[in-house]
């Protein structure tokens, strides 16, 4: 995997935000804004109220051109315009865990932790600071009855891979690791680590990057070759890896006892009748639901089988006999799988993922608004293509 571009600083997406103000009859300042910008590069912006000395209030609706700048929610309220980073980006920092990921504006809740909060919560510690500046700037102008004020960004953006000093107000992004399309509502995320939740919607990205990646790049080995015995025990080690992730999320939101909590986070998965019981017993989740028996029975002696590949050559142990009934083979006989058998046991994690990500959903649901506009901005151009083709 290339991580050369894990961490990089991103570059502001630059242009220049101009403030102009005339006195009006109540003694105060008229306050009206532009944006320039020419720069070739993705550019994103939305604005907020702020109050002195750089305290966030609240989004500001931002209207087609010309339009006047709504009204201020609270007396004294600045409008403040941010801009995305140079990828259409905007960093973000979770209130509670204080962990940073870049998305679209206005996220609904933390990828981390699944904290929800209001969208101004959010805001990154350079977004923060840049806004203080901005404040700062305006209010000195405001005071000596300055005409205008021009915050240029594209300074910022130019200091990103400069050795020159930085501009006061400078504010720049950074790609993390995992960057993923929300399939729920279509939200770009890009987080640290390699799971999450959709930051717009809370879906969780696991169910994709299992299906998607994983259990893709062990069906392409198989295709070009690869053993079926190594496919079975990194198919295996793959689901294990995808349900602890749920296992973790359950055990921090769902109230339950410090012994259950241990039992759920510091426990392999590898067992699959344990796996079941302990998911349906606790959380009403079934995870082979709508599989038949046979199929059923053939996946848990795949698990058993993936301790002899991993630790044992293939050689069937007392411990396998004992616990898989597999009454085919013989102790101490060396075992093998086909590319068949590997390709089936394939399918069958993926209704498992299936399952647990939507009894996972059950108990925790993600927000209904952003994924309905989708559904509905989705629909709507559909009609739009049909109705191209029809004409």
């Amino acid at each position: 995997m290339d991580n050369s571009r894990d961490f990089r600083e991103i570059a502001h997406s630059g242009g220049q935000i101009i403030y102009t103000f005339e006195p009006n009859e109540s003694g105060g300042h008229s306050l009206s804004l532009r944006v320039v910008s020419s720069r070739p590069n993705a550019m994103a912006m939305v604005g907020i109220y702020a109050l002195p000395p750089g305290v966030p209030v609240a989004v500001m609706p931002i209207g087609g051109m010309f339009e006047p700048i709504p009204q201020p929610p609270l007396p004294n309220c600045l409008p403040i315009m941010i801009q995305s980073d140079s990828e259409g980006c905007f960093g973000h920092k979770c209130p509670a865990c204080g962990n940073y990921w870049r998305s679209g504006p206005w996220p609904n809740l933390c990828p981390y932790c699944a904290t929800r909060a209001p969208e101004i919560h959010f805001l990154s510690g350079a977004q923060r600071q840049y806004i203080e500046h901005c404040i700062s700037m305006l209010h000195d102008a405001m005071t000596e009855d300055a005409g205008s004020v021009t915050i240029d960004m594209d300074a910022v953006a130019d200091a990103t891979f400069s050795t020159a000093e930085r501009p006061a107000f400078y504010v720049s992004d950074e790609s993390q690791q995992r960057k993923f399309t929300c399939g729920s509502c279509d939200e770009f995320n890009d987080i640290l680590g390699r799971f999450g939740y959709c930051s717009r919607c809370g879906t969780r990205s696991d169910l994709a990057d299992f299906e998607g990646r994983s259990i893709v790049e062990i069906r392409e080995r198989l295709k070009a070759g690869g053993a079926p015995d190594s496919a079975v025990r990194d198919a295996v080690a793959a689901f294990d890896s995808f349900i602890a992730q749920y296992g973790k999320q359950l055990a921090e939101l769902v109230p339950m006892t410090k012994q259950r909590k241990a039992r759920l986070t510091g426990r392999a998965f590898h067992d699959l009748k344990k796996v079941r019981s302990t998911f349906s017993d606790w959380f009403d989740i079934d995870i082979c639901r709508g599989m038949p028996d046979a199929e059923i029975n053939r996946t848990q002696v795949m698990f058993q089988r993936r301790h002899l590949y991993e630790h044992n050559g293939g050689e069937v142990d007392q411990h396998y006999l004992d616990e898989s009934g597999d009454t085919t083979v013989k102790l101490k006989q060396v075992i093998h799988e086909s590319a068949e058998s590997s390709h089936a046991l394939l399918g069958s994690l993926i209704k498992m993922a299936k399952n647990v990500h939507a009894g996972f959903h059950e108990l925790i649901p993600p927000l209904e608004g952003p994924i309905k506009a989708h559904a509905d901005q989705t629909a709507h151009r559909r009609q739009l293509a049909a109705g191209m083709r029809n004409n």
